[in-house]
């Protein structure tokens, strides 16, 4: 299975990723320290320019680097923007948090840093859940930098990083003039709040693992992960017509089996579903979906890693999460 690292520009502090690449940390260390073990690479803005004019705009650069010899531009943006390096966000993390790093690394060729560290274990009726704190700083120009917290089962060995609305909190940071100020200020307010998150996170998954259900009320919510897209019009030429038939024919073809590919887990294949709180519960539900997104072989391989933490992957368990949570509210 693809990783879309940059290089191997990965750590964690426990035991070797899913994809086996990057180090285990030996010791627990801080931010800066980590980006140095894996490999710390230099972004910064320049003035952008065609033909030798000026075009009033910055270029996100990154420094050639030993595995990949050449400038990279991430992204064109206004001179008013402010540039949040993975020094930056390492230098403040060890400046507001100040607690050892979970896991450290960088995908694509470095556009996208990202950084955890550990938050108090929920224990959901005997499934612990680990919860994180996690920053992700894409330097595109095209998103903005996040600081999020993020439970994650244990039962399962890749970091199962869940939806944006399964995060209890989610601060995106906009790169302006104030970006680093806020950036602290929200790193440490989120992180000193901990505690309490954890408790919400406890009260709603022990709620969802105390909600039996059978494998037909699970499809139901494999069904709203992976819906079935509309019908497409006709409203056009009838070779346009038939590519969306066949575009839609093919789409109904991929969720139906995603669906069948969740019900499969759910009924006893899954990674811990013979646990209390998963078998035949709502939890062991959604965690069916997280399992089979996070897991499975796709056409965006070289993509899965982003894919699951903020892409189409993040959408599905996005979808099966806000199911469940509105059947818990029921």
């Amino acid at each position: 299975m693809s990783h879309n690292l940059f290089g191997s520009r990965f750590q964690d502090a426990r035991k070797p990723a899913w994809h086996g690449l990057g180090k285990v940390a030996e010791k627990a260390m801080g931010a800066a320290q980590a980006l140095k073990e894996i490999g710390a690479y230099k972004v910064y803005l320049a003035e952008a320019s065609a033909n030798g004019h000026a075009l009033g705009r910055n270029a996100i650069l990154r420094d050639p680097v030993k595995d990949d010899p050449e400038v990279r531009c991430f992204g064109i943006v206004s001179q008013d923007y402010t540039l949040l390096t993975p020094q930056d966000v390492c230098t403040i993390y060890d400046e507001r948090v100040g607690q050892p790093v979970e896991t450290i690394g960088a995908l694509g060729y470095g556009e996208t840093f990202f950084l955890s560290t550990h938050l108090p274990t929920v224990d959901v009726r005997g499934d612990e859940v680990e919860n994180y704190l996690l920053i992700a700083n894409p330097m595109t120009g095209l998103a903005s930098c996040e600081i999020r917290v993020t439970p994650v089962r244990v039962v399962c060995e890749n970091t199962l990083v869940a939806s944006d609305r399964l995060a209890t909190e989610k601060l995106r940071i906009v790169h302006d003039s104030t970006a680093k100020q806020r950036f602290g200020d929200w790193l440490q307010g989120v992180y000193e709040e901990a505690e309490t998150t954890a408790k919400v996170l406890a009260d709603l998954f022990v709620a969802m693992a105390s909600a039996r259900v059978r494998t037909a009320d699970a499809a139901k919510l494999f069904e709203a992960a992976y819906p079935i897209p509309n019908k497409p019009k006709s409203n056009a030429p009838q070779v346009v017509v038939e590519q969306r038939v066949r575009w839609w024919e093919e789409n109904v073809n991929l969720m139906e089996r995603r669906r069948e590919g969740a019900k499969i887990l759910f009924e006893g294949l899954g990674t811990g579903m013979d646990t209390k709180a998963a078998k035949g519960t709502l939890w062991g539900a959604y965690n069916a979906v997280v399992e089979c997104e996070d897991y499975r072989k796709g056409r965006e391989e070289t993509q899965i890693g982003a894919s699951a933490l903020f892409g189409e992957r993040a959408q599905a368990k996005k979808r099966a999460f806000e199911y469940a949570v509105a059947q818990v509210g029921r």
